[in-house]
């Protein structure tokens, strides 16, 4: 044993939750990303900005969808670059040579002086969705497994706190000065994460078995004897490097990886045509577009407030309902929301203003009609605040982790991440344009009729995972493949059979005929 060192000792968290707040830094910085459009987009919109702004940048309708989604193929495009730089310098590594182009990215957005640059910035500012994968990965590594999860999900509550950060501090300065303050936060992460070790699960993969000793001494206390983790971590390392990578064309082919890959596609379409993109992206002008009586920029803190709370409750209900009970409740309730919100907007779209006051009073729907609804919007998006942060926002990404198997779960991990990425992109690119086209009313009806029917879909295919190994959920798929090819198999033996029987009356007809 080595000197110091306690077998007795009871291990400390204290470095593995400062660890994991280093770690999620990034996440916090992904929201402040994710929601910049929100205060920005009003400041720079034709609309609210006349020929005497400062900075004289006004975008178009068109503009201001590709500044909101640029973002999207940042992080698309930092998912491979992440990918070839964690094998050889380590997730902590990783996130911090991420966060060079990102602190870039929000010095073109400081010191824009046309759309170009905004468009560079956006997309440069969106590697940070590289850290929905780095710091849950990152985290898993270094923490005990009792903490592990809870922990691990973590990242979802600091991304939700960076989204209310950006809207409280964009409602008292302009979109340069909030560019600055964010700008801080990768920096923050490169000095922070500098001063932690890496992770024992690295260094023991690149035959650092000593630096990985003091890693994990550093991660479990100073006097905690860690010789049997460290050679349980080193078998868990030698297993991980011996499992051969299924390929994508063996994900297509064989229906025990090809359902579960389906399935977590299947949530991260949900997840991103749920809407959360268009509420977070354009939350302001919603509250503004409905002439609501209350702030715009009030609403988007309290719904902030309500997404980080309710964030906060999943991470430690989760294993106590289960993941599939969750996502039921959380898409229908999403239905509902959308439901109330686009219900309004269809009664202040039909209502017309009155050239008389004669006029007025043949209508159906009046102003006063549409003012003593005003609270809807608000309601509608608290619900939906609600909804979205207890299943559909954290839930997706559990189970791309929980479904795929060791062998399969690289390649189909980083398959589903970048396609919920493609799928943000084209929910906030085209939501404008489409709206423009079937109006507010009937974007958010569409958004309703989704869910409800991802309600069903839910229903219907996710298996529940609370509980279960990896080995147990992948013989869960295997059964339900095999069970599959049983009743196949049966229906072939069936048709076999018929024909046999058949082939064998026929000689039997034809000396009956005969004897006749």
């Amino acid at each position: 044993m080595i000197k110091n060192e306690r077998s007795d000792a009871k291990s400390s968290k204290r470095n593995q939750l400062l660890a994991t707040f280093f770690a999620t830094i990034g996440s916090f910085g992904l929201g402040t990303v994710l929601s910049w459009p929100a205060p920005t987009l009003p400041q720079l919109s034709a609309q609210t900005c006349s020929a005497e702004c400062g900075d004289h940048l006004v975008l178009s309708t068109e503009q201001q969808s590709w500044v909101a989604a640029l973002i999207n193929f940042g992080a698309f495009t930092a998912g491979p670059i992440a990918g070839i730089l964690m094998p050889r310098y380590g997730k902590k590594w990783t996130m911090m040579l991420l966060s060079v182009p990102i602190f870039i990215g929000w010095l073109f957005l400081i010191f824009a002086c046309n759309v170009e640059m905004l468009y560079v910035g956006r997309f440069l500012t969106g590697f940070s969705g590289a850290f929905s994968l780095l710091a849950p990965g990152y985290i898993a590594e270094i923490c005990q497994v009792e903490i592990r999860g809870a922990l691990a999900s973590f990242m979802q509550v600091m991304t939700m706190m960076g989204l209310l950060s950006t809207y409280t501090i964009g409602t008292w300065l302009d979109w340069r000065r909030l560019s600055a303050v964010c700008s801080v936060i990768p920096l923050l992460v490169i000095l922070c994460l500098y001063f932690i070790p890496r992770s024992p699960m690295f260094l023991l993969s690149m035959g650092l078995k000593e630096e990985a000793r003091s890693s994990l001494k550093f991660y479990r206390g100073g006097n905690v004897d860690v010789t049997q983790e460290l050679l349980k971590l080193q078998a868990s390392t030698e297993e991980s490097t011996n499992v051969s990578t299924v390929r994508a064309v063996s994900l297509l082919s064989n229906k025990t990886y090809l359902k579960p890959l389906c399935i977590s596609l299947m949530l991260m379409l949900l997840q991103q045509f749920s809407g959360i993109k268009v509420i977070s992206s354009y939350i302001v002008q919603i509250f503004q577009n409905a002439g609501s009586k209350f702030d715009a920029n009030i609403c988007s803190i309290v719904v902030g407030v309500i997404q980080v709370t309710g964030t906060s409750i999943s991470v430690l209900v989760v294993d106590k309902f289960g993941r599939r009970r969750l996502l039921i409740l959380s898409e229908m309730f999403i239905s509902i929301a959308f439901c109330m919100l686009g219900t309004f907007f269809f009664i202040q779209e039909s209502h017309l203003p009155c050239p008389t006051p004669e006029t007025c009073q043949d209508q159906v729907v009046t102003a006063e009609t549409v003012d003593n609804l005003a609270w809807l919007p608000l309601a509608s998006i608290v619900t939906f605040a609600v909804a979205y942060s207890m299943g559909m926002g954290p839930l997706p990404w559990v189970l791309n982790a929980e479904l795929f198997s060791k062998e399969a779960k690289a390649t189909s991990s980083s398959l589903c991440a970048s396609f919920n990425w493609l799928c943000s992109f084209m929910v906030v690119k085209f939501s404008p344009s489409i709206e423009t086209v079937i109006g507010a009313s009937g974007s958010y009806l569409s958004f309703a009729a989704l869910a409800a029917v991802g309600t069903l879909l839910i229903v219907i295919t996710v298996p529940e995972t609370k509980g279960r190994t990896e080995e147990e959920i992948k013989q869960l798929f295997e059964e339900q493949v095999s069970d599959s090819g049983d009743a196949e198999g049966g229906r072939v033996k069936i048709q076999n059979t018929e024909e046999c029987d058949q082939d064998l009356l026929k000689p039997l007809v034809k000396e009956r005929t005969i004897e006749i």
